[in-house]
């Protein structure tokens, strides 16, 4: 995501404020709107959403306030830190807030949720947080901030730069001995400063690595694909199913390639394995044609989000407990036809932005509710219908290997007669499994 576009540093100021109310003052001036739009207008707006939804995020130190007008301004962003925190009537947890981001747009600004979810992604980060508390003056602050949000060249070790290249020149040669038409790399700041398009030439590069990374090369032919574990992680190899199922989900990997995929299963990052696979034969299970993984009422963005987040559920459980809970994207109506509500629907009642799974302060309700029996229903384009929704799908005849109970084949079935995607997080084995019509993909396993 490129933020030039949407801040600058005359939007990133000093908050002179001690309550949250005066910040959003500060900022929304910042933000230097057009005369015909009322400040009083847009602080009004900010304070409604926030009574609905809190916006303070990860470690309690960063808040990102934000709303819709309905004026014609582009999507636009100030920062501001604030370093005695803030007051927000009844809400304690805003005292801790030492920076806040405030993000306004049009109503019918396409790139408002995604931006939205960059910008969450990256303030989450402690180290990023850590490296605005070591700026003293607001010069530096400036600098900090605009050096994680827009992009510029980051330096790397050089003995670093070598290994790495070494085994990118290999790969290369081999891909093609292989004819792949793809290389997929795993792999995060220790990949920073490689010129990949001058090293694979024509192949199709496909890069794992967090949306803040920076990168020096920028061409048609590198792409990004945001991982679903940790980056640099020793365990990539359990999660590279989903990788790649991610790129067939948004047309960047094809039905009939073979993709070299490289990573490192060493703590300080370096290169050091490769495999190659064949699409067609490691995918061909769950395909609905030759052409199409998905659906064509799901949207990409929004299985990406699904898997992340039961990944992450898989991973971490719910209060140190481990946690089994199933997903079910596709049409609500067909869907409705084999499932019933278990418990009182506890997103009823939402706007549909509010109850968006593409939306990051969805990330923590829904892993809330994941401890509810019975599953979420959502639409293809994010909304959640429902949690707490019991399964009820004519049996489908699929063979589930042992360790796989009702929640599995409650997936497997609904997946073939709605014509929807299920994903399972399973408790007792923590792995994440795909089934769509009525057949299973493991796509992550924890290490």
């Amino acid at each position: 995501m490129k933020f030039e576009q949407y801040i600058n540093a005359s939007r990133i100021i000093d908050i002179r404020s001690t309550s949250f109310d005066g910040a959003l003052r500060e900022l929304a001036l910042a933000c230097n709107l057009e005369s015909g739009i009322s400040i009083e207008k847009v602080i009004s707006a900010v304070q409604e959403h926030e009574r609905t939804v809190t916006t303070c995020i990860g470690n309690g130190v960063v808040a990102v306030p934000h709303t819709r007008l309905n004026a014609n301004i582009p999507l636009t962003l100030a920062f501001g830190r604030c370093r005695n925190g803030l007051s927000l009537n009844t809400f304690d947890e805003y005292r801790d807030v030492r920076y806040v981001m405030l993000m306004l747009s049009s109503n019918n600004e396409k790139a408002y949720l995604s931006t939205l979810t960059d910008i969450v992604h990256t303030l989450q980060n402690s180290a990023i947080v850590d490296s605005f508390d070591r700026a003293h003056s607001l010069d530096d602050f400036k600098e900090k901030v605009l050096s994680i949000f827009v992009s510029q060249k980051r330096k790397v070790q050089k003995e670093e730069e070598n290994a790495n290249e070494f085994f990118l020149e290999e790969t290369s040669k081999l891909a093609r001995a292989a004819m792949c038409s793809t290389v997929l790399i795993f792999g995060g700041s220790k990949l920073e400063g490689i010129d990949f398009q001058k090293i694979f030439d024509d192949l199709k590069i496909i890069i794992t690595a967090p949306k803040h990374a920076e990168f020096d090369t920028f061409s048609a032919n590198v792409h990004f694909i945001s991982p679903l574990l940790a980056p640099n992680s020793i365990h990539w190899l359990y999660e590279f199913r989903s990788t790649v199922l991610l790129g067939l989900s948004q047309d960047i990997i094809k039905y009939d390639e073979k993709v070299c995929c490289l990573g490192s299963n060493s703590h300080d990052g370096t290169l050091d394995t490769l495999f190659i696979i064949d699409i067609r034969q490691e995918f061909c299970t769950i395909f609905s044609s030759e052409t199409q993984i998905l659906t064509k009422n799901i949207k990409p963005e929004v299985l990406e989000r699904v898997l992340s987040i039961a990944s992450e559920i898989s991973m971490e459980g719910r209060e140190g407990r481990p946690v089994g809970c199933l997903f079910v994207i596709g049409d609500v109506e067909k869907i409705k036809e084999f499932s019933k509500p278990l418990v009182l629907n506890p997103f009823f009642g939402y706007g549909e932005n509010e109850r968006n799974i593409l939306s990051p302060f969805m990330d923590e309700t829904v892993k809330e509710f994941s401890t509810i029996d019975g599953a979420f229903i959502i639409r293809g384009d994010g909304v959640i219908e429902s949690a707490g929704t019991l399964i009820n799908a004519p049996e489908h005849n699929v063979v589930m290997p042992s360790g796989f109970g009702t929640r599995h084949a409650a997936a497997a079935s609904i997946s073939w007669a709605a014509e929807c995607i299920a994903i399972v997080v399973s408790e007792s084995t923590h792995r994440v499994t795909l089934f769509q019509n009525g057949q299973m993909l493991p796509v992550v396993k924890k290490g």
